[in-house]
């Protein structure tokens, strides 16, 4: 990857975090999650390591089907 795809793949990452922070600060303020539902999402998306293999697995199964649709070669597609 180029630096500038780096910068886009962060710039992604970035957004998706700013995202996630928003919903929760509305979630708590309407009274929907609480105050030990932050610590559970977060074991969630970083130490369950079972369930994110998973996860990347699908994700990344239709990041590949996407990008064959499109016609573009990721150079993952023979793992």
């Amino acid at each position: 990857m180029t630096t500038q795809e780096h910068k886009l793949v962060l710039g992604i990452f970035a957004k998706q975090a700013q995202l996630i922070r928003v919903l929760l600060t509305i979630l708590k303020s309407r009274g929907i999650v609480e105050h030990d539902d932050p610590s559970a999402f977060e074991f969630a998306a970083t130490e369950d390591a079972d369930a994110n293999a998973a996860l990347l697995g699908r994700v990344t199964e239709n990041y590949l089907l996407l990008a064959k649709s499109l016609g573009v070669e990721t150079g993952l597609e023979n793992p």
